[in-house]
C-alpha cells in the first residue's frame, strides 16, 4: 500500500508573520465553502425571510401614542392658617405618587366612561362590573412612567386602532387633570358647607353675646354715648358747669364789691361801672346836662325867684332823683345776681356729689361689663374670620386650578409600534444571514462526501486526478439538449470536454498507462458517463481508443453506445466470437466499443485473470489507449479483477455524495487486489457553486477562463 500513498511534506518553520496567518482560516477556502453551499444559504435565507415576513404581516399591528403631563406644585392661598384644600408639595416623591394615581381603577373607570361617550368601542359598561372590566382592560393597554427625575409623566397607550391609541392616552391625561380639579372643587365645596354651618352657629353666638352685653349695661346703668357712660359724661359736664359757675360767681361778686367800694367813697354811685354802662342812666344824664345848661341860662337872666328858674331847678332835681333811683336799682340787681350765682354753684356741687356716687357704682359694675365685652368681641372676631374665609372659599371654588397640565397631546400614530417593520426587516435580514451561515457551517460539518482536493490527498491519501463538472453547470443557464457523451462531440472545445482532456492528460503524465480501468465505490456516481466521454475525447484527439464494457450486470456503456445486439465481451472471453467481430465502431469519433450483449444468466464468471490478461494483450496490439468501464468496487468483485489486470485504475466519486468511508474502503480493496490506483477524480461537480474541489482546482478560476471555452 505504501507505494501508492503519497506523503505531502510539511514546513517545520515558517516566518514570524505567517504564524498569525496560519492560525486564521484561509479566506479563499471560506469563500469556496460558501460558494459550494450557495443554494443552501439562499434557501435558508429565503425561508427565514419568508417566515419573518409572514409573521410580521400576520401580526395584529399595535399602535402606540404618548401624552405628556407636567406636575406643577403650587401654594394654597385659600386659608392662610390651615389649608382647606392642600396643593401638591414641591417634592420629587410626589411625582411617583401621581404615577400610581393615574393608573388607579377609579381614574380608569372615568376614562372608560368618557371613551364610551366619544363613540369608541371598549366593551359594555352598563353595570358596575362591566365598567370595572373595561377599566381593567384599559389599564392593560396603558403604561405610565416618569421621565427620568423630572416632573414630566408620560402616558403611553397601545391599541390596534391608531385613533383609539391616541384617544386613550389623551383621555387618561384629560381625566387625570380633570380629576385633580374636581377633587379640589369638591374639597372646596365641602369646606364651604362646613364654614357656612359654622358661620350660622357663630352668628347666633355673637348675637347672644351682644344681647347679654347690652342687657348688662342696661341693668347696671352703663349706657354710654360717644365712648363714655352716662355717669362719666354727667360728672364731666357737672365739673365743667361748676367751674363756669364759680367763675361767674367770682365775677359778679367782684362787680358787687367794686360797686359797694365806690358807694362807700361817696358820689352816690354815679361812677359805678354798671351804672356807667346803663343806657337809662346815660339818657338821664344827658337830660341832666341839658337841664343844668338851661338853668344856668335862666339864672343869668333872671333871679332865683323867677318862675322859669324855679321850674328849671325843679326839673333838674327831678332828673337827678331818677338817676339815683336807677343807680340804686342797678346795685340791687348786682346783689341779686351774686345770690343767684351762688345758689347755682351750690346746686351744681350737690349734683356733682350725686353723680360721683353713681360713677363709683358704675366702676364696680364695669368689671363684669368688660368680661362680657371681651367675650362678645372674641365671638365677633371669630365670626368675622370665618365669614371672610367663607367668602374667599366661595370665590376660590370657581378659580381652582389642578396641580398638573398637559404638556403635549398624543398624536395619532402613522405607523404601528408593533410589529416595527424596520426592526422586523433588520431582524429578518440578520436572522436570515445568521441562519444561512449556520446552515452552511452545519452542512459543511455534516457533509461526509468527498468534496475537495484536500479530502482526496489528505484523507484518502491518493492522487487527485481532477474534476468532471455537470453539463448543466457549464452552460451558463442554457437548456441541456444533448446527452453528455454527445455534447463533447458537438462541442469539443467546451469546458465540459476540457475536463476529460484533463483526465486524459493526468493518466498519460502520471501513470503512462495504456489500459485504464475506471471504477467507483458505489453505483450512480457517473462512472459509465466518465468512461464513455474519456474514451470519445481520446478518440477525437486522434488516439486509437477502445472502450470495453466490463460491467456485465448493468451494461451501461453498451446501452449508451450500441444500437444493435451482437457478440460482445463475454463471447470474446469464452472464445465464441472473434475480437474483430465483437468490436463496434463509434462513427462520430472513431472509437471502438467492446460491449456486452446481455447480462449473464449463470454463475459463470468470464472475467478471470487469465482471460483478462489475454484480452488486454490483444487490445494493446491494436489500440494505443484502452478504457475499461467496470462495476462498482464495493458491490461487485469483478471490478477488483479488472483493476488488477490493467495498468492503472482511476477511481471516481460523486462530488459531495460519496462518503469518505466508502471511497477509502474502495481504495483499500483495490490496493489489496494489487491494483495500481492512479488517482481519484470527482464527478458531477456544479461549477456554478464553485463546486470546486478546493482553491487550487481549475474550477476555482473558472470564470477567468470563460473566453477559452465554447460552450
Amino acid at each position: 500500500m505504501t507505494e501508492h500513498v503519497q506523503e505531502f511534506p510539511t514546513l517545520e518553520a515558517r516566518p514570524e508573520g505567517g504564524r498569525l496567518k496560519g492560525l486564521l482560516p484561509d479566506p479563499g477556502h471560506l469563500w469556496m465553502v460558501f460558494r459550494r453551499h450557495l443554494w443552501l444559504f439562499l434557501g435558508v435565507v429565503g425561508v427565514i425571510l419568508a417566515l419573518v415576513a409572514l409573521r410580521t404581516l400576520t401580526m395584529v399591528p399595535i399602535y402606540t401614542s404618548t401624552t405628556s403631563v407636567v406636575i406643577e406644585p403650587r401654594k394654597n392661598d385659600v386659608i392662610k392658617v390651615q389649608s382647606v384644600v392642600p396643593d401638591l408639595p414641591a417634592g420629587s416623591d410626589i411625582v411617583d405618587t401621581e404615577v400610581r394615581m393615574i393608573t388607579s381603577p377609579t381614574l380608569a373607570m372615568r376614562v372608560a366612561t368618557d371613551l364610551s361617550r366619544q363613540g369608541y368601542d371598549i366593551g359594555p359598561i352598563a353595570t358596575e362590573t362591566q365598567l370595572e372590566r373595561s377599566a381593567a382592560a384599559l389599564l392593560r393597554r396603558v403604561a405610565v412612567v416618569r421621565a427620568g427625575l423630572t416632573y414630566v409623566i408620560d402616558i403611553t397607550a397601545s391599541s390596534d386602532n391608531p385613533d383609539m391609541a391616541a384617544a386613550i392616552a389623551n383621555t387618561f391625561a384629560r381625566q387625570y387633570v380633570a380629576s385633580q380639579k374636581d377633587a379640589k372643587v369638591g374639597a372646596t365645596r365641602s369646606a364651604n358647607v362646613w364654614l357656612n354651618r359654622r358661620l350660622t352657629e357663630l352668628r347666633a353666638a355673637a348675637g347672644a353675646a351682644d344681647a347679654a352685653l347690652q342687657n348688662y349695661k342696661i341693668r347696671n346703668g352703663l349706657m354710654s354715648a360717644q365712648g363714655a357712660t352716662m355717669a362719666e359724661q354727667e360728672v364731666s359736664a357737672l365739673n365743667q358747669q361748676i367751674s363756669l359757675a364759680r367763675a361767674e360767681l367770682a365775677e359778679k361778686q367782684g362787680r358787687l364789691s367794686a360797686a359797694r367800694a365806690q358807694l362807700s367813697r361817696g358820689g352816690g354811685g354815679a361812677d359805678v361801672g354798671a351804672s356807667l354802662s346803663s343806657g337809662t342812666v346815660g339818657g338821664l344824664r344827658a337830660r341832666e346836662a341839658e337841664a343844668s345848661q338851661n338853668l344856668a341860662q335862666l339864672e343869668s337872666r333872671y333871679g332865683p325867684l323867677y318862675p322859669e328858674v324855679k321850674t328849671a331847678k325843679s326839673q333838674l332835681a327831678d332828673i337827678r332823683a331818677q338817676i339815683q333811683q336807677e343807680i340804686d336799682r342797678i346795685l340791687s340787681s348786682l346783689e341779686a345776681e351774686v345770690r343767684v350765682a351762688s345758689s347755682r354753684l351750690g346746686s351744681l356741687q350737690g349734683s356733682q356729689s350725686s353723680a360721683r356716687g353713681s360713677l363709683a357704682s358704675n366702676s364696680s359694675a364695669q368689671v363684669g361689663y368688660m368680661e362680657l365685652e371681651r367675650r362678645a368681641e372674641a365671638t365677633k372676631l371669630i365670626y368675622e374670620a370665618f365669614l371672610n374665609r367663607s367668602k374667599e372659599t366661595a370665590a376660590q371654588e370657581g378659580l381652582q386650578q389642578p396641580d398638573a397640565r398637559i404638556a403635549s397631546f398624543g398624536a395619532v400614530p402613522a405607523l404601528p409600534d408593533s410589529p416595527n417593520y424596520q426592526i422586523a426587516a433588520l431582524f429578518g435580514i440578520f436572522a436570515a444571514l445568521f441562519s444561512g451561515f449556520v446552515a452552511v457551517a452545519l452542512a459543511e460539518y455534516l457533509q461526509r462526501g468527498v468534496r475537495t482536493k484536500a479530502d482526496v490527498e489528505r484523507r484518502l491519501r491518493v492522487r487527485y486526478a481532477g474534476a468532471v463538472p455537470t453539463l448543466s453547470s457549464t452552460l451558463n443557464g442554457l437548456r441541456e439538449t444533448e446527452a453528455p457523451h454527445d455534447y463533447i462531440v458537438s462541442h469539443p472545445f467546451s469546458s465540459f470536454a476540457e475536463s476529460f482532456r484533463s483526465l486524459r492528460a493526468f493518466v498519460a503524465l502520471r501513470s503512462r498507462a495504456r489500459a485504464l480501468a475506471i471504477s467507483s465505490p458505489l453505483p450512480q456516481e457517473g462512472k459509465t458517463t466518465t468512461s464513455v466521454c474519456l474514451a470519445r475525447t481520446a478518440a477525437l484527439a486522434g488516439t486509437s481508443t477502445v472502450l470495453v464494457d466490463c460491467d456485465l450486470r448493468r451494461r451501461g456503456t453498451s446501452t449508451m453506445l450500441l444500437r444493435e445486439p451482437g457478440p460482445g465481451l463475454v463471447e470474446v472471453l469464452t472464445g465464441e466470437a472473434r475480437l474483430d467481430d465483437a468490436l463496434v465502431l463509434d462513427e462520430p469519433t472513431g472509437l471502438y466499443v467492446l460491449g456486452t450483449s446481455e447480462s449473464p444468466s449463470s454463475a459463470f464468471d468470464p472475467l478471470t485473470p487469465g482471460n483478462l490478461d489475454k484480452l488486454i494483450k490483444q487490445l494493446k496490439e491494436r489500440f494505443e489507449f484502452i478504457v475499461l468501464d467496470t462495476a462498482p468496487v464495493l458491490g461487485v468483485a469483478d471490478a477488483r479483477a479488472v483493476a488488477a489486470a490493467v495498468d492503472s485504475v482511476l477511481v471516481i466519486t460523486r462530488w459531495r455524495k460519496t462518503s469518505i468511508n466508502a471511497a477509502e474502503t474502495a481504495i483499500e480493496l483495490l490496493l489489496d487486489a494489487n491494483a495500481n490506483v492512479a488517482g481519484l477524480a470527482l464527478t458531477q461537480v456544479d461549477i456554478r457553486r464553485y463546486a470546486s474541489t478546493g482553491q487550487s482546482d481549475v474550477y476555482g478560476y473558472h470564470k477567468k477562463f470563460s473566453g477559452y471555452y465554447q460552450n
